[in-house]
């Protein structure tokens, strides 16, 4: 059974959830494979965002601030989950190099799109480098592929289009049966991809995407996206007037243009399912949960 489990800031955003992931995994059989999905720790992706106008409005000591609160930030985590001298402080010392290597040249690119997909995918990077090294350390196998090696799209940054027949042939190679059989958890990043200009990002709840889409391309039997919230709502529960919200279990492919159209008008939060994620599984009827990170006794809601 091939899974995609797709993980985002909203709950892996310290040690403690990082730590948690082990809940996860040890109930998975011999017999299971997991794709698993990762965004950038918590506001990460904000404040690389902020790092990057600082820079591009010349305004380098606050931007270098920033920068410098964020690789604390991310050796802090590493500090709670390894021991001293462990391979991966030196390399998320590597990426913050890169990173600034990057914002140093920024002034010789007029494209404000372009110079933020070449800055705010390293949140992703930092992040599975990080779960990667943590599964390795604690005994889960896995293998760190980055999603920049096999999703390829258009160089429409900030909003790229995927090309989905390169991008399944690319995945032939980078998780065929044979890795997928050697590693069993293979561990990538959601929202970037690259492109023949640079790297590239996908847009809004782009990380959902990614996992919906490589559900679609690998044929998998499931996709899980891990939320903060105990699955799909009939009210967003975090308006006001919206205390009363009650959790959908199930919900089939029929009734799914029902489901869209409440996510559009706001009744079921959008950021719990979006249609794009939707429209990659539903091609192939693959089942879509979406589930309580922290209660796993809940089942969530289940898309069949």
């Amino acid at each position: 059974m091939i899974v995609i489990n797709k993980f985002g800031g909203g709950v892996i955003n310290g040690a403690i959830p990082i730590k948690h992931l082990f809940e996860i995994f040890k109930s998975y059989s011999p017999d299971d494979y997991s794709v698993n999905v990762f965004s950038a720790f918590g506001k990460t992706t904000n404040k690389l965002e902020k790092i990057v106008n600082n820079y591009i409005k010349a305004e380098t000591i606050e931007g270098k601030k920033l920068l410098d609160e964020l690789k604390f930030f991310h050796i802090e985590i590493a500090q709670e989950l390894f021991p001293k001298n462990h391979t991966i402080f030196f390399i998320i010392e590597d990426i913050f190099q890169k990173i600034q290597h990057t914002l140093s040249i920024i002034g010789q690119h007029k494209n404000a799109a372009y110079i933020y997909d070449q800055i705010v995918p390293f949140g992703e990077i930092l992040a599975s480098q990080i779960v990667s090294e943590y599964f390795s350390y604690i005994g889960i196998s896995n293998k760190l592929i980055h999603s920049t090696d096999f999703l390829k799209t258009d160089s429409n940054f900030n909003s790229a289009n995927v090309d989905k027949k390169a991008t399944f042939e690319n995945l032939k190679v980078y998780m065929g049966e044979g890795i997928l059989s050697l590693y069993k958890n293979i561990i990538t990043q959601g929202f970037i991809g690259f492109s023949d200009k640079g790297m590239t990002t996908l847009g809004r709840e782009g990380s959902d995407y990614t996992a919906g889409l490589l559900g679609n391309l690998l044929n998998a039997n499931k996709v899980i996206l891990w939320k903060d919230v105990p699955g799909v709502m009939d009210k967003d529960p975090k308006l006001s007037g919206n205390e009363n919200a009650k959790k959908i279990n199930f919900l089939t492919y029929d009734n799914l243009d029902d489901l869209l159209q409440t996510a559009t008008s706001g009744l079921v939060h959008p950021k719990i399912v979006h249609p794009k994620t939707i429209n990659e599984v539903k091609e192939k009827r693959i089942s879509l949960q979406v589930r309580s990170f922290w209660d796993l006794n809940s089942e969530g809601t289940l898309i069949s």
